[in-house]
């Protein structure tokens, strides 16, 4: 039996650093606040949003350093090798409604495996919103995590020390490779007064806690319960988001701060259309004729904020073409050896158009088995004609060369609108000062909202 156990520990030992590598490849960045607030020993449930199907377990596997148990619906155990591999790794089925109605009894297995998984000090991982969803919301929270905490901890005499930890999942971008990740986590739920509740009154005491779950993966989340206005604050982020950053004079620009901001325009955006929706439809027309101009010139908000003169333009640009053509060759090798197993990753993606919540996911497992299969048939072609010296050389520049090609690709794009921006800018100066003028009022009108927000919540 011991034996047994180490291997299926180093199954899951291996599991996560596979993943943890994998992701640590796919994002540019993923960062954790408040990761002192993670437990390192003892029991402990981790509460968190859904926004991004698997992938969502596989961020949080890569930045709990201890085992979690996750708690995942009965569909994924579908085929005799996945059954095997995720009940070897510890994850646990449940059985939800909407997927079969008649199983729901063999969900007291789950909380039985759930209640020995606890008893014996070791943590579990929750969605319990049930489902993942594209919406920035967090939607109706399911009792399951309120129940395993309260029932594990009746059972054994409210002494087990349980703690009840919430996490706030964001993602910068739900569809591109290379993006941002924060994870938010939250301080630990006092439980005392739930105990006492739950011993009155099992019902009463898993409503109140379910709710207390809602409540706080709210606040660690861009929470936009208004869908309609979900399009709105993704303009307003565009614009001023960066405003508000460049006003406060940060240097380097956190995946915190983005997300914060962030929070605090759509908190702002659904005061007021409670309060004063005349305000929200106001700004919204202002904001769509502002970005129906920038769409017809084929500009962006963010190049109206730069300051160009010519004299720097040609400088910067001048420099600009000589860093190009000097990162030219390299790029290519990059370009050419990674080209292949980069396009079928984005092939595969595009079919989970109508699943959005799942094109990062279909990204990490394509691409990742796209690029084993072709860098092993490249590096075993280079060992075969030119021996193990060069082809352990090759291995090692694959990679390298394909993300100095996309940093060169993205660097090349960004020159391209620069200059474009700079000779429409200086052939059509009147109409650049007419919309920059429109930009000024927009940003103003913004700001006395902000000021009149800010007032009336610092009271």
């Amino acid at each position: 039996m011991g034996l047994k156990k180490d291997r299926l520990h180093s199954l899951y030992r291996g599991v996560r650093i596979l993943v943890k590598a994998g992701l640590g490849l796919f994002f540019q960045r993923l960062e954790v606040r408040h990761a002192e607030r993670i437990p390192e020993t003892g029991p402990a449930v981790f509460v968190a949003n859904h926004p991004n199907s698997i992938m969502d377990a596989m961020v949080l596997w890569a930045v709990l350093a201890r085992k979690v148990n996750y708690i995942a619906h009965a569909g994924l155990f579908q085929g005799r090798v996945k059954n095997w591999f995720l009940r070897n790794i510890g994850v646990i089925p449940v059985y939800r409604r909407q997927d079969d109605p008649d199983k729901m009894e063999q969900n007291l297995s789950m909380f039985r495996a759930s209640y020995e998984v606890l008893e014996k000090g070791e943590t579990i991982g929750i969605f319990p919103e049930g489902t993942s969803d594209m919406l920035r919301k967090v939607k109706q929270v399911k009792t399951g995590a309120a129940r395993i905490v309260l029932e594990t901890e009746a059972r054994n005499g409210y002494d087990l020390g349980i703690q009840l930890v919430p996490l706030g999942l964001h993602f910068f971008s739900r569809s591109h490779f290379r993006s941002r990740v924060l994870v938010n986590v939250g301080e630990p739920v006092p439980l005392v007064k739930y105990f006492t509740q739950y011993h009155s009154d099992p019902i009463a005491g898993v409503t109140a806690l379910t709710r207390e779950i809602q409540n706080r993966l709210e606040k660690l989340t861009v929470n936009i319960q208004d869908e309609e206005l979900d399009e709105f604050v993704h303009a307003l982020e565009e614009i001023y988001r960066e405003e508000l950053l460049t006003e406060h004079g940060r240097g380097t620009i956190s995946a915190f701060d983005k997300f914060f901001l962030s929070q605090k325009i759509a908190e702002g955006v659904q005061y007021y259309q409670q309060q004063r929706p005349a305000v929200v439809t106001a700004i919204r027309d202002q904001v769509a004729s502002y970005q129906r101009k920038l769409a017809r010139l084929r500009l962006r908000d963010a190049l109206l904020r730069e300051s160009v003169r010519k004299s720097r333009a040609w400088h910067e640009y001048g420099w600009a073409a000589l860093v190009t053509l000097g990162g030219f060759p390299f790029a290519l090798y990059g370009l050419l050896n990674n080209l292949v197993p980069y396009h079928l990753a984005e092939r595969a993606a595009q079919k989970f158009v109508d699943e959005r919540t799942k094109i990062l996911t279909a990204l990490l497992f394509a691409g990742g088995a796209a690029f084993l299969v072709f860098y092993t048939l490249q590096v075993s072609v280079v060992a075969y004609y030119l021996g193990g010296w060069w082809a352990s050389a090759y291995a090692v520049s694959l990679p390298a060369s394909g993300f100095w090609a996309l940093a060169y690709l993205k660097r090349v794009r960004a020159y391209g609108e620069h200059l474009s921006f700079s000779i429409f800018l200086f052939t059509n100066r009147h109409l650049i000062n007419r919309l920059r003028l429109e930009r000024k009022r927009l940003i103003k009108t913004i700001n006395s909202v902000r000021d009149e927000f800010l007032a009336l919540h610092n009271r």
